[in-house]
């Protein structure tokens, strides 16, 4: 009974020992309290991106439970390829071997690739570690800003505004050889896919008359022309919308279905989590009638979650929901205003409207006036609302863009910009511009990275040059005074802004 009650004893003591966190010295048989490590970093919460050439810096904090001699600490900072073609789990550098990190970004660095760099802190004496990790994506100088589209004498050539408001020319002449024969829209994801065809990340696409090619997003130098990301190449390669519909949160989207526009037919590609390369596949037909392709759409594709995808086909006057095989007309639930099958109007305009997944469509009736036809893509009915507008020159324009703040298009076909209100159906002068300088391109910015409120972005050109301003917008839809113009483009054509991958 005796032996029982020690080895009872001793037990109970070992498994406080444990429970309670203790080591033993073997230089004076003490038991000792474990020193307890924590590594902290707010910048370890969020993706640092970085230019290549620079020089990494990170400053995390330790902090430890028993307040142990530093010297006997050891710190290994260790760098993983984080990219979709690696594991992330085999470190290709090892960076540092002090608390805070001094690291120059170059090779064995890629640019546009991600790592995760992380800190090992150990105290030598105790035996305790504490890890810490962060998210890091090398880029260039041409990571985040205004991607500018011109066209200088029928070729076509870019430009890029930093955040810091300076501007660039010729950024497409200097990186690339191929030339671009009248160009006509630039495309840029902001959020990455994996389609095999080249590595993962955001993709770029600039569609030109002749010369249409994809982009590496991070360098933009060609990768290939843009018939490669078909399996089988139209015999008419006239590229005029290449996009992907996002799915997931604003911060976290990711593509689930490719859609092109060529020649007037549409392509699809969808990605998913199958193996293999994905490309555009053949045009797709019309329902119910093998192999017809008697459709021609307008360059817009919208998309939502009831219809994945919605064109529209301006020679059958209607709209198309895109199969994986097949255009698919809407069900007799999805029209109530108006016929979504037999519109009967030619699509001048298309574009997002005030509210999420809701969208404007200015068409020309055959009566010669203009109407507005709004639509959601979430729900059944699908049709919300069809008037005839009373917007004077909107037949003529060549530049326009709607709001996603308030029910408001703005457009113009001249020097003027005007404001058209989808709630009142009222049209006013927002702004007047030079009377040599004619409105060649709108887009609508809807918040300001590093500022606050949203703006309209107007190009114009005026024989010579090309000018892009920004007007800034007030709560009502109004257009503030210009608050920069930038001078020196060619043409603009398009504009689209770069965010880093």
């Amino acid at each position: 009974m005796k032996h029982r009650i020690h080895i009872n004893i001793f037990f109970m003591a070992a498994l406080w020992c444990t429970l309670a966190g203790c080591y033993k010295d073997d230089s004076t048989e003490a038991v000792l309290r474990i020193n307890e490590l924590k590594l902290s970093d707010t910048a370890a919460a969020g993706r640092i991106v970085i230019l290549f050439g620079d020089t990494l810096k990170l400053k995390p904090t330790l902090s430890q439970s028993t307040g142990a001699d530093m010297s006997k600490f050891k710190f290994v900072w260790k760098a993983y390829d984080n990219s979709a073609t690696q594991s992330g789990v085999v470190p290709f550098d090892t960076l540092g071997f002090s608390l805070q990190l001094k690291a120059p970004i170059k090779p064995p660095f890629i640019l546009g690739n991600s790592y995760r760099v992380t800190l090992t802190a150990t105290d030598t004496v105790a035996g305790t570690s504490a890890f810490l990790s962060y998210n890091i994506t090398v880029n260039n100088i041409y990571g985040q800003g205004w991607l500018v589209l011109e066209d200088k004498g029928g070729l076509g050539d870019l430009s890029f505004i930093f955040p810091n408001q300076t501007v660039e020319h010729g950024v497409y002449t200097k990186v690339n050889t191929t030339p671009l024969v009248k160009p006509r829209k630039l495309e840029l994801t902001s959020f990455g896919l994996t389609d095999d065809i080249s590595t993962a990340g955001n993709r770029m696409y600039i569609l030109a008359e002749s010369g249409s090619q994809e982009y590496n997003y991070v360098t933009m130098v060609k990768k290939f022309d843009l018939s490669t990301v078909f399996f089988t190449p139209p015999s008419v390669m006239n590229p005029q919308r290449v996009t992907w519909i996002g799915e997931g949160s604003p911060g976290s989207l990711y593509a689930t279905l490719g859609v092109a526009i060529n020649n007037g037919l549409v392509h699809s590609n969808l990605v998913g989590g199958f193996p293999g390369v994905k490309k555009w596949g053949a045009a797709t037909v019309t329902p119910g009638q093998s192999g017809n392709l008697n459709y021609n759409l307008a360059p817009y594709i919208v998309g939502g979650t009831t219809y994945t995808a919605v064109v529209y086909d301006n020679r059958g006057k209607r709209f198309w929901s895109v199969g994986g095989t097949s255009l698919v007309a809407f069900p007799s639930t999805a029209s109530t205003e108006f016929d979504m099958n037999n519109v009967g109007m030619e699509m001048l305009f298309m574009d997002s409207a005030s509210v999420v997944r809701n969208y404007n469509a200015v068409m020309k009736g055959g009566d010669g006036l203009p109407y507005l036809l709004r639509f959601t893509t979430t729900a059944n009915p699908a049709t919300l609302g069809k008037v005839q507008m009373n917007a004077p020159g909107i037949l003529s324009m060549k530049a326009a863009t709607s709001a996603t703040l308030t029910p408001h298009i703005y457009y113009s076909g001249d020097n003027v910009i005007r404001k058209y209100e989808t709630t009142s159906n009222t049209t006013t002068v927002a702004y007047t511009l030079p009377a040599m300088e004619q409105v060649t391109f709108m887009k609508y910015q809807k918040s300001i990275p590093g500022g606050t409120g949203s703006r309209v972005l107007v190009g114009t050109w005026d024989g010579t040059q090309g000018r892009l301003y920004y007007f800034p917008t007030t709560l009502t839809g109004d257009l503030e005074a210009y608050s920069h113009v930038f001078t020196g483009f060619g043409k603009i054509i398009d504009a689209a802004y770069k965010v880093p991958q």
